[in-house]
């Protein structure tokens, strides 16, 4: 699991709407694949590690950071893609708190026989998710004072205290997740802007 949570970090602030997941696929020992969710949010990165993978994913276990995807959007649910690749296993760091997956995807899963274990790697993989999980709760995405804009959808920079709330509330629905405040940003100093 460490792997596929170097992976997701890796592609932190790279992923937008999406959340960065990583996927590692092990088979007898032997890795197989590793990946994670390209720039911009596709492909997913179960799809990437099972392309990668090809026929020896059948009967590999797949290690991934959150919860795979049970929904159709702009690709096909990644749940469904590791039931056709016919693995054995999935391991899951964090449950999805998206209201279309949220269970779902392990749902799917275990209907098509396959072993799922969840929680592994969990308290490593939660901070990853945190701006995803506020956005998902809040509409907005979390902000956090960082003097190093790596890993972040976005800086919060140029912004007054009337545009604020707007601003958030425009950058959630774009799907950012993970906004970077310069620790000495004029709205922390004088309080009207709160950190998550």
């Amino acid at each position: 699991m460490s792997l596929a949570i170097a992976f997701a970090r890796a592609q932190l602030g790279r992923t937008a709407p999406n959340p960065a997941v990583g996927c590692v696929l092990v088979r007898d020992g032997k890795l197989l694949a590793a990946a994670a969710t390209d720039d911009g949010g596709r492909p997913h990165a179960e799809r990437r590690a099972l392309d990668l993978a090809g026929h020896e994913a059948e009967d590999a276990t797949a290690y991934v950071t959150l919860e795979p995807c049970a929904h159709y959007g702009q690709t096909p649910p990644c749940a469904d893609a590791l039931v056709e690749a016919r693995v054995s296993r999935v391991v899951i760091a964090c449950m999805d708190e998206d209201k279309r997956v949220a269970g779902k995807g392990v749902d799917t899963l275990r209907r098509a026989g396959i072993i799922v274990q969840t929680g592994l790697g969990e308290d490593l993989a939660t901070p990853l998710y945190s701006g995803f999980f506020h956005r998902l709760r809040h509409g907005r995405p979390a902000l956090f004072a960082d003097p190093f804009d790596q890993g972040f959808d976005g800086t919060l920079d140029r912004v007054d205290a009337a545009q604020l709330d707007r601003t958030l509330l425009d950058l959630g629905r774009a799907g950012a997740s993970r906004i970077r405040v310069s620790p000495d940003h004029p709205l922390l100093a004088e309080g009207q802007l709160t950190l998550d």
